[in-house]
């Protein structure tokens, strides 16, 4: 486990995206940077983003869909093994 952590509370400003919370957790656990970005230093489309149990790529507005007050957000980085 590269964050050393199961949950991180995050502090967000009041009209903060889930985008915006993605690269928060990254200034938390820069660990997870080489594993989360591209070498654009965009998130990797392998990395999946839930939002209240919804893929956030499925929602209307995406990664720029706005956070409120008690939302939940997974990331689920890929997985492999044999």
């Amino acid at each position: 486990m590269l964050a050393g952590k199961n949950i991180l509370s995050l502090e967000m400003d009041s009209g903060q995206s889930v985008l915006d919370a993605f690269y928060r957790v990254l200034e938390m656990v820069p660990a997870l940077k080489p594993h989360w970005l591209d070498h654009e230093g965009q998130p990797q489309v392998f990395v999946h983003v839930f939002l209240n149990g919804d893929d956030a790529s499925t929602l209307a507005q995406g990664m720029q869909t706005p956070l409120h007050d008690g939302d939940c957000l997974d990331f689920i980085p890929p997985v492999a093994g044999g």
